[in-house]
C-alpha cells in the first residue's frame, strides 16, 4: 500500500511539474502582460513567503491557502517546502519554488501566473495524500556545485524517498529550486 501511494504521488508530482514547465515556455506570451516591475530582481528573488513573490505576477493568486515560511537554504529544505506546498494545495508557492531551463519560474515574465493556473487544479487532487507526509524530513541530497539530486536521500516518512528520488534541485542566486532535470 505504501509503495502504491508513493508511486501515485510521485506520478502526480511529475505530471504537475511537467505541466508547469510546459506552461512557462519563455517564448509564449501571457494574455495579460506583467508590468515591468514583475521582471525586476524583486520578482526573481523570492522571499520567505513565496506566495507574496508570485502574487504580483498571478494577478491576485489562486485563492489557495499559503504554506508557512519557505526555506531554500539547502536542496533538502527547498524540496521539503515544495512538497509541503504541493500537498497543501498552494500552487503559488509550488511555482515559486520551481526552476526550468536554468531560470526561476518567477523570473520568466508571465510564467508564475501560467504555472499557478495550471498546477492548482492538479494539486486539489493530491491534497488528500498530504497526511502521508506529516513531519516530513529530507536529508542526504547529493550536491555537485549548483546541482543536487535526491536519489540517495533519507526521509521521514520513509515513503517520501520514493517520491523525491526522481527530482533534482538547482541553486540560482544562492537559493535552491526544484526542477526536473
Amino acid at each position: 500500500m505504501n509503495k502504491l501511494l508513493a508511486g501515485a504521488l510521485a506520478l502526480a508530482l511529475s505530471v504537475s511539474l511537467a505541466a508547469c514547465s510546459k506552461s512557462v515556455d519563455p517564448t509564449a506570451t501571457s494574455s495579460t502582460p506583467a508590468p515591468p516591475a514583475a521582471s525586476t530582481s524583486s520578482a526573481t528573488t523570492p522571499t520567505d513567503s513565496m506566495s507574496a513573490a508570485t502574487t504580483d505576477d498571478t494577478g491576485g493568486g489562486t485563492g489557495a491557502a499559503t504554506v508557512g515560511p519557505v526555506d531554500q537554504s539547502t536542496p533538502e529544505a527547498a524540496m521539503t517546502s515544495w512538497l509541503e506546498s504541493m500537498v497543501a494545495g498552494d500552487g503559488n508557492t509550488v511555482c515559486g519554488l520551481m526552476a526550468t531551463g536554468g531560470k526561476t519560474i518567477a523570473s520568466i515574465p508571465g510564467a508564475a501566473s501560467a504555472c499557478g493556473k495550471t498546477i492548482t487544479p492538479m494539486l486539489d487532487q493530491i491534497k488528500e495524500l498530504g497526511g502521508a507526509f506529516q513531519g516530513l524530513k529530507i536529508s542526504g541530497a547529493t550536491v555537485k556545485g549548483d546541482q543536487a539530486t535526491f536519489e540517495s536521500v533519507t526521509t521521514e516518512p520513509a515513503l517520501a524517498a520514493d517520491v523525491v528520488a526522481s527530482f533534482k534541485a538547482v541553486r540560482i542566486g544562492g537559493k535552491w529550486y526544484v526542477t526536473q532535470g
